[in-house]
C-alpha cells in the first residue's frame, strides 16, 4: 500500500507542477487520485521510469509512449501526468474537486 504522503513528495521532488490530491477512500478502502503537471514528455517520461522502479510497477503503463497523459493504476492510488494543454483539455479536476485535501 502507497503512503499518499511520500508518493506525493516524489512529485515534488521530481518539480512536478499543479499537484492535485483527491480521497475516494469508502469505510472499506483507502483509495486516491493523485494529478500532476509536467512542462516537457521528457520530464513526464522520467518521473514515470521513476516510479515504476521504486514501486516495482509490472503493469503497462498506459499513455507512456506518447507521453502526454501517463496513468499509473495502483491498489489505493492512481496517478495521472499531464502535460499542461491535456490536463485543461480533460479537467479531471472540476470532476473531482468535492474529494480534494492537502497534503502537507
Amino acid at each position: 500500500m502507497i503512503k499518499i504522503k511520500d508518493f506525493v513528495s516524489i512529485l515534488q521532488d521530481n518539480k512536478m507542477k499543479n499537484i492535485s490530491v483527491y480521497n475516494l477512500s469508502t469505510e472499506n478502502q483507502e483509495r486516491y487520485i493523485v494529478l500532476c503537471t509536467s512542462n516537457k514528455i521528457s520530464d513526464s517520461k522520467k518521473l514515470a521510469d521513476i516510479i515504476a522502479e521504486k514501486y516495482e510497477y509490472t503493469d503497462k503503463i498506459e499513455g507512456y509512449f506518447k507521453g502526454e497523459w501517463i496513468v499509473f493504476d495502483f491498489e489505493n492510488l492512481t496517478l495521472h501526468i499531464f502535460l499542461p494543454k491535456v490536463r485543461e483539455k480533460y479537467n479531471l479536476d472540476k470532476l473531482y474537486k468535492p474529494k480534494k485535501i492537502s497534503i502537507k
